[in-house]
């Protein structure tokens, strides 16, 4: 389904003027806003929040993979289904002349993504090594880390720019309805790793989380602001995954150090 930013069901700038004046009228008289208005307001208070939130929403991520110096159980296709779903959908509601408050919060996540894909290339090598030879190691990570991040932020300026920027309206919108897929090749395997590890490795809790809110209430001002069924199923399928890997770090963390030993056997039995 397409998304049209003309939909009947929206609020026209004459409703949301009335709204205005009602919540006014609540704090000067006491006088109880319209259900209509609630909703209004409800969904753009989320709508500020969703957006500020995601402003530090991968802070968390991004880290602990630092402190720790390593990127253990974090899996590249989550973060880069992210990325590419995130870029198509930006230029997507762009094109769609969505509202910005609407998807804001997508250009930051695309940022911390890029941050932690290339901190994932330049710590995929595990722990910190010893002090012999630390400096230079840092000095080599880094490095890395900033060629890794410079290549990803070129590769989604190609595709915004280059590609994405030239394609047919419909053709946008195919790719649109195709991110809800590309999302679940990503977030799948990230998934399947943790249940069989029974471990989440590196993944910050506090930014999944935030994620995991952020999602569904992003489902809820997305209907209220009129949003198609495509769009719709897009955050309601990246809140459902959310959930799901949220879940998984809650169950596998009461399993304490036996979850990480069966962890361990487990990505023993793998190597061998």
């Amino acid at each position: 389904g397409s998304l049209d930013p003309t939909r009947a069901d929206t609020m026209s700038p004459t409703s949301v003027e009335r709204c205005v004046g009602e919540f006014r009228a609540t704090l000067t008289r006491g006088a109880l806003p319209s259900s209509e208005c609630v909703s209004f307001g409800v969904s753009k208070g989320l709508s500020l929040g969703i957006v500020a939130g995601a402003v530090l929403v991968k802070v968390p991520q991004i880290s602990r993979i630092v402190a720790n110096g390593s990127a253990k159980g974090l899996r590249v296709s989550m973060f880069r289904s992210e990325v590419l779903s995130g870029t198509v959908a930006i230029a997507y509601f762009a094109r769609s002349g969505i509202a910005l408050a609407a998807y804001a919060e997508l250009f930051f996540i695309l940022l911390q993504n890029l941050v932690i894909l290339a901190l994932i290339h330049g710590f995929r090598d595990g722990e910190k090594k010893n002090a012999k030879g630390k400096n230079d190691a840092n000095d080599r990570r880094a490095g890395a880390v900033a060629f890794a991040f410079a290549a990803h932020v070129a590769t989604v300026a190609l595709l915004a720019f280059g590609v994405l920027a030239n394609v047919s309206d419909k053709a946008l919108e195919t790719l649109y309805n195709c991110t809800t897929a590309v999302l679940i090749a990503g977030r799948a395997p990230q998934i399947a790793a943790n249940f069989q590890t029974k471990s989440t490795g590196e993944l910050s809790f506090a930014s999944q989380a935030l994620m995991s809110l952020g999602s569904a209430a992003r489902i809820f001002t997305t209907a209220q602001e009129g949003g198609g069924v495509s769009m719709l199923l897009a955050y309601g399928m990246s809140s459902f995954m959310n959930w799901a890997i949220l879940a998984q770090m809650l169950l596998y963390s009461k399993g304490g150090s036996d979850g990480k030993k069966r962890g361990a056997r487990a990505g023993k039995r793998k190597t061998n």
